[in-house]
């Protein structure tokens, strides 16, 4: 749930041609969930769009990231106030596209959020980047729709770029749990 704070950055930046300003992760992870989608278990894109467009969004700096090993504190966004609110838009998903209607959406807008498994990437050797090849999309978390966990798509991350290495097509994605994991 936390990349949704570094999409919202990023657009801003690309559409107002300056820096990013960073957005709150921790209230988010916080203020965002339900008892059903929380953070401890991942939460969702759409808690974390659907609080934005309702709420919009504090800074990093006046709502700082406070949660670590799994803990999750208590939303304290009434405590704050909603002075610094960023609003966000509502807009539109995308379906599912070739790799050149993604690869155009991505010069067009920039980046953007796309599901992946999870355990791809824990067991990646190269953290920061995905062959095309190791991805396999399964729509459902329903294990009789997906039978095999590495085809079960379970976790956003932002698309950031692309390239081709040695004639391998591969993404380039940002993930928030950091460069340790």
């Amino acid at each position: 749930m936390t990349f949704f704070s570094g999409l919202l950055e990023s657009r801003y930046a690309a559409q107002h041609k300056t820096n990013a300003e960073e957005l709150s992760k921790s209230e988010l992870v916080e203020c965002a969930t339900n008892e059903t989608n929380s953070c401890k278990v991942g939460g969702t894109f759409d808690d974390a769009y659907n609080y934005t467009v309702k709420d919009g969004l504090l800074s990093e700096q006046e709502y700082p990231y406070r949660n670590s090993n799994g803990s999750v504190e208590p939303c304290k966004r009434s405590e704050i106030g909603f002075n610094q609110t960023r609003i966000v838009k509502p807009v539109s998903k995308l379906l599912p596209g070739t790799a050149n209607e993604t690869k155009s959406l991505l010069y067009k807008y920039g980046p953007i959020y796309v599901y992946v498994n999870s355990k791809l990437l824990l067991n990646s050797t190269n953290f920061d980047i995905i062959r095309k090849n190791d991805v396999l999309c399964c729509p459902s978390e329903d294990s009789k729709d997906c039978p095999d966990e590495l085809n079960r798509i379970d976790h956003a991350v932002l698309l950031v770029g692309y390239g081709v290495e040695n004639d391998v097509p591969y993404w380039i994605i940002y993930n928030s749990w950091g460069t340790d994991q």
